[in-house]
């Protein structure tokens, strides 16, 4: 195996060449993840843009935080990533395996699992950290295969999210805002204030970070499929109070609501409901034949009800699992 100084000392499965995923390897992520969705019966595969994105959270510690095992005609078949995320008064691990449905049942899932959660101990106690340390994976509600391994590594469920779908074929009502807001088409002069109102919205929302300006870019505005002409921000004297960031899934022809957030002072008036409206008549107009969103099913703030009363039902379910490893 070959490794890098800094990764864990493990003993992989025998016939497979194990390294650190490199810049050039989109084409290979690609075609292994078009045979998982086949397969697994997920939304599709990820686009090159996507995994540049997943490149770009690695950032510079893709070789310590990312594995990747090959045949000897050097097809990517196991892929591993670690992402650290803040947390409050916790070390948070995001972790991610995948494992071509060709490989499987050969030891290469357990394999990965437990790299990912030794480079996670690793990183901790390099950090010289007294904070408790805990790993965190997902995976859709019908793989039972990926549910047991997580089960026989110790990992518990502890949350749940819906992935909700409108179709745009029908009329869809408007909803209006208060008296005194104001809707105004997203600009990039307002970016920074919007983010510090995401900060402020979902401040309470569980596994949501704090977001800086790198996060920002990375997860919501700095990305390809990011919309400005079809996202939204509610002003009240000049101040964001609500916004509604959208997306285009060109390849689904879906729009979707990659954010939607009312700051405390504002909720319960129909500022959400208003955005959220709006966001679905601009999807008809570009011709797009439904718009979708995910949802936390605990989500504090009433927005798994909201979006049911307007028409969004649940397509998938996602379960979160958890392992604290000290």
């Amino acid at each position: 195996m070959s490794q890098t100084p800094d990764s864990p000392p493990l003993s992989p499965p025998a016939g497979f060449h194990w390294r650190p995923v490199q810049r050039d390897d989109v084409p290979a992520i690609q075609q292994l993840t078009i045979a998982t969705a086949a397969v697994d019966k997920t939304e599709g595969p990820a686009s090159p843009q996507n995994i540049q994105q997943i490149f770009a959270l690695l950032g510079d510690e893709m070789p310590r935080n990312s594995l990747a095992g090959l045949t000897p005609a050097g097809e990517i078949v196991a892929l591993a990533m670690v992402f650290f995320r803040p947390a409050d008064n916790e070390r948070l691990a995001m972790i991610s395996g995948t494992v071509h449905p060709d490989y499987r049942a050969r030891g290469l899932g357990s394999y990965l699992l437990a790299w990912m959660e030794a480079r996670v101990q690793q990183q901790a106690a390099r950090d010289n950290n007294d904070q408790p340390v805990r790993v965190q994976t997902s995976c859709a509600d019908h793989l039972q295969d990926r549910i047991t391994l997580f089960g026989q590594h110790g990992f518990a469920p502890i949350r749940y999210a819906y992935k909700m779908r409108h179709p745009l074929a029908q009329q869809i009502a408007k909803t209006s805002l208060p008296d005194g807001l104001q809707l105004i088409p997203w600009h990039e002069t307002h970016s920074d204030a919007a983010r510090q109102a995401f900060n402020i919205a979902f401040q309470d929302i569980w596994g949501v970070p704090e977001m800086d300006t790198t996060l920002w870019q990375q997860f919501f505005v700095g990305v390809p499929q990011f919309r400005p002409d079809l996202s939204w921000l509610v002003l009240a004297d000049e101040t964001i109070v609500a916004f509604c960031i959208n997306w285009v899934n060109e390849r689904n022809q879906e729009g979707w609501i990659e954010a939607v957030g009312v700051l405390p002072a504002w909720r319960g008036r129909g500022v959400a409901a208003a955005l959220l409206t709006q966001s679905l008549h601009e999807f008809q107009a570009l011709g797009l034949k439904s718009a979708g969103l995910d949802v936390d099913t605990e989500n504090p703030t009433g927005a798994l009800q909201l979006y049911e009363k307007l028409g969004f039902a649940a397509i998938k379910r996602t379960i979160f699992f958890s392992k604290p490893l000290n």
